[in-house]
């Protein structure tokens, strides 16, 4: 039981680490946090995996188990003083490696909510709008006009800094 809780995990691990990686860059707060959240996100489904019922694709239960991870964090953040929680908002980290389209993007995301935050970054990992709805508890409907809005949203984000 054990050996196949840990071929599972490596399984779930190698093949969404980088999903989960980046929809946790999408809707952390603070940049640097990141690696933390992910760690705790990965932490947290292989304290789970035992308890998984099957009631879902195992991949929609991991994505649903690191939204969860990256909102307990945020709220966790948002509990520090006013001075450190007002430089983490002004702090606007240089990422090298990416464009700056890919930056502004970035950027704007990370001023949505974090309900937007968790629906751009699924689809933006390519889940469909009935996987999205199925991971968020929401009708796929709902999934599109959310997701027309968000795009609205993210559009005059990146306008209003040009």
């Amino acid at each position: 039981m054990k050996t196949d809780l840990h071929t599972q995990f490596t399984r779930i691990f190698h093949e969404q680490r980088d999903k989960i990686f980046r929809l946790c860059k999408a809707m952390v707060y603070d940049y640097s946090y990141v690696d933390d959240v992910f760690q705790e996100a990965m932490s947290n489904v292989w304290k789970s995996l035992k308890s998984f019922k099957g009631k879902s694709s195992i991949d929609t239960w991991v994505y649903r188990i690191a939204i969860n991870t990256c909102i307990t964090f945020n709220n966790r953040q948002k509990r520090l003083t006013a001075q450190k929680a007002e430089m983490q908002e002004n702090f606007a980290p240089v990422v090298e490696e990416e464009n700056e389209q890919l930056h502004q993007l970035y950027q704007a995301i990370k001023r949505l909510n974090a309900s937007d935050r968790s629906i751009i970054g699924l689809y933006l990992e390519d889940f469909s709008y009935k996987e999205i709805a199925e991971i968020l508890g929401i009708s796929t409907s709902n999934v599109g006009v959310r997701l027309n809005r968000i795009k609205q949203k993210i559009s005059v984000i990146i306008h209003q800094k040009n």
